[in-house]
């Protein structure tokens, strides 16, 4: 399942690479041809009182790497911002608008392109110890330029996407680095790319994509992934690429602020929300609606208002500046909720999450082809359904159906296209009040496949009884690998965490098929029974009865 360069997964639309391409011109040659209004003041501001230079930057093996360096031209030394890419063809160029706020606060600056981006020498390896070695030579090359007066004792790292991960393995192996912002982040990449024993196979084909330099090790790594062969040795090589499995230098854990998304579809966010909990440093976590990237990009590319990026500036500011700006003390998780979009803070994940409530599932009866969630369990409980046809998407594309939402069009599915001879679906009854949902929800349910393995998708919909239109508020997949066909297999899935906010009136569905074009999937044929043969079959939910 091989992408060719039309069909890379790109963070910035047409219109955004057009603005960034424009301000970094402006930037480097004063043209301000192109440059969105609101920032040629600024743009001419940072190019009278700082110092800017394209530049290259010999990275570990001298493997050249694109970059830009700034800073102020009197008030140091400066505390020091490195900025590795994102997981974008412009590489280093992205960070137009957070080179320019950056300045502003009088930040010495270093963006640069991984190695095996365009722009950048080597291969790509995706996180592998030669980017480590890379953000730490980074590091040296800006100590060791006189014309950026950065001070040695004040280094922060901020990255999105992909740059975000690297920022955290450099900090992790760096002690001279202080402070971290990791936007749009992975914390255990294996666990992001192989959850529940489902490849997670569109995320992985984007990240290799995005190269035409691939490493032999990772074009043997993504063969083995799409093949499904050599799992163990897929998930160690991401386990090296994961801070959640990496032991901070000098024992000390950095300051890092995390962000991710309700409906990320690059990183899914359980994997994040696992590490943040153990995190011992200091932490802060922002999740909001949307997919991958969908707050931050106008704000480092563009300079523009957002609140995450401004967090992210004064948590900057606080940690290498030791400005008291509030940042440590206005809720450690901040969350936005889904179809409300309202923010709300807590001081750790278990005070945000509601209690669960658990709903039944029961067969159809009556006439029906829909199945009950049921507060109580009914005496037993069993059905059948084809395997190998997807009814459901969790999400269209990656990173744009977030995009969507976030412009309050998210996307909707008619309850009535899927077909019950290949979906299970059940409702609850109507909601006499609106209910928020904050956490993890949880499904339990024996499947026994006709084959030895299937891949199964539960999905969490808010559905308009009025309409007929469902909306995802959350979902997962999980394989069942048995030793004989026809086999029972006892299956207990966490979904990914969601906050989101369902009307009165409306009702919670449940589904569940076989096939997601998100996942490369184990279904063969045949059919598959869901039952409480080994437990109860139940949804649970973290949300108020």
């Amino acid at each position: 399942m091989s992408q060719t360069p039309q069909d890379r997964l790109r963070l910035l639309s047409s219109d955004q690479e057009s603005d960034v391409e424009a301000v970094v011109r402006d930037l480097i040659t004063g043209n301000a041809a192109g440059v969105p209004a609101d920032l040629v003041d600024d743009i001419d501001a940072v190019r009278t009182q700082c110092r800017l230079d394209a530049v290259q930057i010999p990275g570990e093996g001298g493997v050249l790497l694109d970059a830009f360096a700034a800073c102020p031209l009197t008030g140091g030394p400066h505390p020091l911002i490195v900025l590795p890419a994102g997981l974008d063809p412009s590489g280093w160029k992205m960070y137009g608008g957070a080179i320019i706020r950056l300045l502003m606060r009088r930040y010495a600056v270093v963006a640069y392109t991984e190695r095996g981006l365009p722009g950048s020498q080597g291969e790509l390896t995706v996180a592998g110890p030669e980017d480590v070695a890379d953000g730490r030579k980074v590091i040296d090359w800006a100590l060791g330029s006189t014309g950026l007066d950065a001070d040695p004792e004040r280094i922060g790292m901020m990255g999105i996407s992909y740059g975000s991960g690297i920022s955290q393995l450099v900090a992790n192996s760096d002690p001279r680095v202080k402070a971290v912002v990791a936007l749009s982040t992975w914390a255990d990449l294996g666990q992001a790319l192989y959850d529940n024993r489902t490849r997670h196979i569109l995320a992985a084909e984007a990240l290799a994509a995005i190269s035409d330099r691939p490493s032999a090790d990772l074009r043997r790594v993504l063969e083995d992934f799409r093949q499904n062969t050599n799992i163990d040795e897929v998930l160690n090589w991401a386990e090296k690429r994961s801070p959640a499995h990496m032991e901070p230098a000098a024992g000390r854990a950095v300051p890092i602020f995390f962000t991710s998304y309700w409906h990320e579809t690059i990183f899914p966010q359980n994997q994040l929300l696992d590490y943040f909990d153990r995190y011992p440093g200091p932490k802060r976590l922002d999740l909001a609606v949307g997919d991958h990237g969908a707050v931050e990009i106008p704000g480092v590319t563009l300079g523009v208002y957002t609140r995450t990026t401004e967090a992210a500036y004064d948590w900057l500011d606080h940690h290498l500046r030791g400005v008291d700006n509030g940042i440590d003390r206005d809720g450690v998780v901040h969350t936005e909720t889904m179809d409300t979009f309202v923010m709300k803070a807590a001081a750790d994940l278990k005070s945000w999450s509601k209690s669960m409530l658990r709903y039944y599932l029961s067969a159809p009866s009556g006439g029906s082809t829909d199945g009950m969630l049921t507060p109580a369990p009914s005496s037993t409980y069993s059905q059948s359904i084809r395997v190998g046809s997807e009814e459901v998407q969790a999400a269209s594309s990656l990173v744009f159906d977030g995009f969507l939402e976030r412009l309050l069009m998210p996307k909707r599915q008619l309850l009535d296209d899927v077909d019950r001879g290949a979906a299970a679906v059940w409702t609850t009854e109507a909601l006499p009040r609106p209910q928020r949902i904050a956490g993890v929800p949880e499904v339990q349910v024996t499947v026994t496949p006709s084959e030895k393995t299937v891949t199964v998708i539960a999905y969490l919909l808010d559905l308009n009884p009025f309409t007929g239109k469902m909306r995802v508020i959350t979902h997962a997949a999980v394989t069942a690998h048995n030793a004989e066909a026809g086999q029972p297999c006892a299956v207990n899935v966490r979904l990914q965490a969601a906050d989101y906010w369902i009307r009165a009136g409306h009702k919670l569905t449940m589904i569940i098929d076989t096939k997601d074009h998100l996942y490369g999937d184990e279904t063969i044929a045949g059919t598959l029974t869901l039952s409480d043969e080994h437990g109860p079959a139940y949804l649970d939910i973290p949300m108020s009865s």
